[in-house]
């Protein structure tokens, strides 16, 4: 009598190894302890990266320089460095996640101030230089 092949192999029973038990125990253990993002930090980086794509896109009338329209885009850059700066103080204390959103919304607030500033004294040397007497040589 021939034996196939397929009958002198015994199944094997589907046991996990030691390390995939240890492996799918990791994952679960990290997905219910894994500290929550921080909202200040999140704040922090929406606050910062919306003016500064608002300046950088070139919707703000920066030639006319109108006071009502860049106020609240310096306000916004301005409170997006403060609520990072907070948020990065309690993600260091509360071990929470999320400094790199907060460190990225303090560059980007702090960005928008020197993007304005560059802006603002470019079109004070191209106004002088626009009078009749201005920038003579």
């Amino acid at each position: 009598m021939i034996l196939g092949r397929a009958s002198l192999v015994a199944p094997q029973p589907k046991h996990q190894s030691g390390e995939e038990k240890m492996g799918r125990a990791m994952t679960e253990q990290l997905s219910e302890n894994q500290p929550k993002y921080n909202p200040l930090a999140i704040i922090a980086f929406c606050m910062g990266v919306v003016p500064l794509l608002y300046v950088s896109a070139g919707l703000a009338e920066l030639t006319d320089l109108l006071i009502g329209g860049l106020l609240p885009v310096l306000l916004l850059g301005g409170c997006a460095v403060a609520v990072g700066v907070v948020g990065l103080k309690q993600i260091k204390t509360t071990r929470q996640r999320g400094r790199g959103l907060a460190i990225a919304g303090c560059v980007a607030g702090a960005a928008v101030f020197a993007v304005l500033a560059f802006i603002f004294v470019y079109l004070m040397v191209e106004g002088m230089c626009g009078l009749p007497d201005g920038c003579e040589g």
